[in-house]
């Protein structure tokens, strides 16, 4: 029997200026307690990594205060994948990872479709890297490692990877090193779900106007983004930062049909004095848009905004510190006041250009909440699902680190 392996990963967090730590740690093989060198280790989605020293030991600098990620690889051991809160006081920890020389035993080889990148590419790219001009100077510079297989009973597609994906995004100024987990397309109703962990790295330019032009990219690109967004909510900054939350509702036929019926009733026993109103007047607005839809529509959004306090809710300190709950009912409709429609989203949605605000709705598909934190991350994001302008807006092409900084 081969012998079972483990890393053990000791973690110091300590307090810098501005709020934001160093992290630190030792990297050390738990079978023979020597070091490990050459264990890539960072945070993901961030642009926060480094790799261990000859000694197993790694640090990495100003981390802002949040909760991440961390991650883990070296040759011949499994990836790590933890969750690591970034606090002001130190903390330590002990993780485990196993060997690759168990983990191969359990691992079943998949076929791939040997057609794969010909026939699914154009559906990865545009829905992984995006559909805007983003795509044009953010290209993937090892398409080949990525295998695809269509799965014809449900009508879906998967991308996977056992290398990590090489990107080079010249619009905002990044390398991403990204660790592919699962990536999958229901071809039946154009949904998408994919995990995996981004590692950024700023390019760098001897041009002046090239590092202005990557700085106004990124400011441009983060105003009415997802991460700016949560964290406004978090920071309680929604009307200064120019967000705006509306109740989103969705009905169906029956519920259309019903509503149609009793608003008609109501408008007839106002023509009648004398008569009680059959209706409440905060459920006029519902009644009265729901009443007014056509066709396939089936969202009524109310003019009554919605108030933080209703949405977010402060998580125990004994199980998470600095952190949130996000939970709703229904959907909400988020709209973003400083920024109008750009020209490609209107074409897609066959739209007048620069006439509406942008704006996206949220759902929580599994009637779940997600924990946000300081620095716009959030946990479990498979329980959100977006739809408008995010959905469109939201990928690798227009991501953003969780410590960027748009004052820096």
């Amino acid at each position: 029997m081969k012998p079972y392996y483990t890393i053990l990963i000791f973690l110091i967090f300590a307090t810098s200026s501005k709020g934001q730590s160093i992290l630190k740690g030792s990297v050390l093989d738990s079978a023979t307690k020597l070091p490990i060198a050459g264990v890539n280790v960072f945070l993901s989605t961030t642009s926060l990594g480094t790799s261990t020293d000859e000694k197993g030991n790694f640090s990495i600098s100003r981390v802002p205060q949040g909760k991440y990620e961390l991650i883990c690889t070296a040759l011949n051991y499994a990836t790590l994948v933890t969750q690591v809160q970034i606090n002001q006081s130190e903390e330590k920890q002990t993780i485990y990872l196993a060997s690759n020389a168990n983990v191969l035993k359990e691992v079943i080889v998949e076929s791939y479709d040997s057609d794969g990148w010909e026939r699914w590419g154009d559906y990865f790219k545009e829905n992984f890297i995006g559909k805007n001009t983003f795509l044009k100077n953010c290209y993937l510079k090892n398409p080949s490692v990525v295998k695809f297989k269509y799965n014809r009973r449900n009508n879906t597609v998967r991308a996977f990877a056992h290398e990590n994906l090489q990107f080079e995004n010249n619009n905002l100024g990044y390398t991403i090193d990204y660790l592919l987990i699962n990536f999958e397309f229901n071809l039946n109703d154009n949904q998408f779900k994919f995990t995996g962990y981004p590692l950024f790295k700023e390019m760098t330019s001897t041009n002046a106007d090239q590092l202005e032009k990557w700085k106004t990219t990124r400011l441009d690109t983060y105003k009415g983004s997802l991460i700016y967004f949560i964290r406004s909510l978090f920071a309680n900054q929604l009307q200064t930062d120019g967000y705006e939350i509306y109740p989103l509702i969705k009905v169906d036929d029956f519920e259309k049909k019903r509503v149609k019926q009793l608003y008609k009733n109501y408008l007839e026993a106002n023509k009648n004095k004398g008569q009680t109103n059959i209706l409440q007047k905060d459920s006029l607005d519902y009644y009265s848009k729901v009443s007014k839809l056509s066709g396939e529509e089936n969202k009524v959004i109310l003019d009554k905004q919605v108030n933080r306090d209703e949405i977010l809710f402060k998580v125990d300190a004994s199980i998470s510190k600095d952190a949130y709950f996000f939970e709703f009912d229904n959907s909400l409709h988020v709209s973003y006041i400083f920024k109008k429609e750009p020209y490609e989203y209107t074409k897609y949605m066959n739209k007048r250009p620069y006439k509406d605000n942008i704006s996206s709705d949220i759902s929580l598909p599994f009637n779940k909440g997600v924990t946000i934190f300081k620095n716009g991350s959030y946990y479990f994001g498979e329980n959100i699902f977006l739809e408008g302008y995010w959905a469109w807006s939201e990928k690798l092409s227009t991501m953003l680190p969780f410590n960027y900084d748009p004052k820096e």
